[in-house]
């Protein structure tokens, strides 16, 4: 019986690529993923820049856990029914100003969907005109 050439050598480099990858997958499997950090945005002033000239515009922050800032934070809300109650208050203060009022939702990178989903629902049942930003990201 021959030996054919090379026949053998294949099969080993096909093993080596098989152990290989078994020790790539159990290093992954073993290695610890780190807790990713919370990124605060950057505060940013486009909203009351880009609003048309006798126009208030209200900026929403949806937090994880349900939370709603406005002020830049300075005043954080859990519930919808507070936050309900300090945008009519604001929609009465811009209409006492002679002022078109508007709202701009902005969500964390943590907040559940649905948070800002009610709170465009808010916006909606109670006929304020709003927008939900999304975050720009620079190639």
């Amino acid at each position: 019986m021959k030996k054919r050439k090379g026949h053998g050598s294949g099969n080993l480099m096909i093993r080596m690529i098989d152990i290989v990858f078994i020790l790539l997958f159990g290093f992954i499997a073993v290695s610890q993923i780190s807790q990713a950090e919370a990124i605060e945005p950057p505060k940013s002033e486009e909203a009351l820049m880009d609003a048309p000239e006798g126009t208030h515009v209200l900026v929403i922050g949806v937090k994880a856990e349900s939370r709603y800032s406005v002020e830049g934070g300075e005043k954080v809300f859990s519930d919808l029914y507070q936050l309900r109650g300090y945008i009519e208050q604001a929609k009465a203060d811009a209409a006492v100003a002679d002022e078109e009022f508007r709202i701009r939702v902005r969500a964390g990178f943590d907040a559940p969907i649905a948070d800002c989903m009610r709170v465009a629902k808010l916006c909606r049942d109670m006929g304020i005109a709003k927008g939900i930003d999304v975050v720009k990201v620079s190639e």
